[in-house]
């Protein structure tokens, strides 16, 4: 059996993704295809609008046949530790191919830079410490260092910058997956215009999501039907400007919560509490503490795991491999799933779980936090803070 993996967000699933998967599936003729998704909450530091059991449907109806979950420690990361996550989990299931988005579309280009930093050349690292002692964000430095030791010319676009952090881990895995790219079409990754055509980026959407007759053409039928459920059912839009005034809280409670939280350091924590009760929103709030080192990704970032009070460290993250858990599956990834049980622990639903690994268990319990904050925005929210322990995977079946 011939198995391609994809590493998305569909956030939510729109005609751009559609594409993507189709093109998988005609470049690979892959006999299965699955999918590694971000959970409630994605890379960028936000949370997802709608939560992961409803993004999980939206990929099954429109063709994904198996979905696993990228825990919200590497999901709600750097470009670096989303991509280690997500690769370990495919390397672990041993597929075949994973096939990718980029805005280059050039895969050979993306592994030359891959192997600089796979293998981190002496130059690479000269370089990279130099712009970092200038005051560049580690991502700013990083390119510019790939830029100084590198004829080629790539745009270091999020897309790209993923599809290098992919490769980069398989080699470093020494994995037989063979990576894959799909040059991306339609509008750039963060534009926030919806355009003219029925393509247009995961922002664009979220933007004018009050305005859905709007989005109705850029999303294929199946995935409109589900988000318009979530929403007429008080489960979303979930932005992260819904959980400012719990930020705003816990600053009251405790000035220095912020402290030992993922990616605090050099005294951003003051940054934050300095602005915090002057500001009006989130929005608001990460614009005054912005700096040159900390972009708004990596803020808000640090914002959503200050509510979930993760305190990840992540140089752990990168010496363990994260678990396997499965939020659904079709008929073709039902006889799929039969087929690795015998060499592959994975985990269907959590009430039935026995925890053997204590890196698991830890990896689990911020899960599941993470899930209940999600749900906290819920019209119901009552109805809906146990659910990572009662809802069995999304089964779709076509026949």
């Amino acid at each position: 059996m011939k198995v391609a993996g994809i590493i998305v967000e569909y956030n939510p699933f729109h005609n751009g993704h559609l594409y993507h998967l189709q093109k998988t599936k005609e470049i690979t003729g892959a006999d299965v295809v699955v999918a590694v998704m971000s959970g409630n909450f994605i890379q960028r530091g936000e949370p997802a609008i709608v939560n992961k059991w409803a993004r999980t449907k939206m990929a099954l109806l429109n063709g994904v046949d198996v979905v696993f979950e990228l825990p919200f420690a590497y999901a709600c990361n750097s470009a670096e530790i989303f991509a280690y996550g997500a690769i370990s989990i495919l390397n672990t299931l041993g597929v075949d191919w994973v096939v990718f988005g980029s805005e280059v579309g050039d895969i050979n280009l993306l592994k030359k830079i891959a192997m600089h930093l796979a293998f981190e050349e002496e130059g690479f690292k000269k370089y990279l410490k130099e712009y970092l002692k200038v005051g560049h964000s580690f991502p700013k430095a990083r390119e510019l260092a790939l830029k100084k030791i590198s004829s080629d010319n790539v745009e270091f676009l999020p897309n790209n910058i993923l599809g290098i952090e992919y490769i980069k881990w398989i080699l470093r895995m020494d994995s037989k997956i063979e990576p894959i790219t799909i040059k991306r079409i339609g509008s750039s990754y963060n534009d926030p215009t919806l355009g003219s055509g029925n393509l247009c980026s995961a922002t664009a959407i979220r933007n004018n999501i009050n305005n859905l007759e709007l989005i109705k053409d850029k999303m294929p039928e199946a995935s409109y039907k589900v988000l318009i459920d979530e929403i007429e059912s008080g489960r979303g839009p979930v932005t992260i400007e819904n959980f400012f005034k719990i930020f705003v809280y816990r600053s009251v409670i405790d000035k220095d919560f912020l402290k030992d939280q993922l990616d605090v350091k050099e005294g951003i924590e003051n940054r934050f509490y300095k602005y915090v009760f002057s500001s009006k929103s989130a929005e608001d709030l990460l614009s005054k503490v912005k700096t040159k080192r900390y972009p708004l990704t990596r803020l808000q970032r640090i914002f959503i795991h200050s509510l979930v009070d993760s305190k990840v460290n992540q140089k752990i993250l990168l010496s363990k491999k994260p678990y396997i858990r499965v939020l659904g599956f079709n008929d073709k990834g039902k006889n799929y799933l039969h087929t690795i049980k015998e060499k592959v622990e994975y985990i269907t639903k959590l009430d039935s779980y026995t925890v053997k690994n204590p890196v698991y268990n830890h990896l689990l319990e911020l899960e599941i936090k993470a899930s209940q904050i999600h749900a906290i925005m819920y019209k119901d929210f009552y109805n809906y803070m146990q659910l990572e322990y009662k809802q069995n995977p999304i089964y779709i079946s076509f026949s």
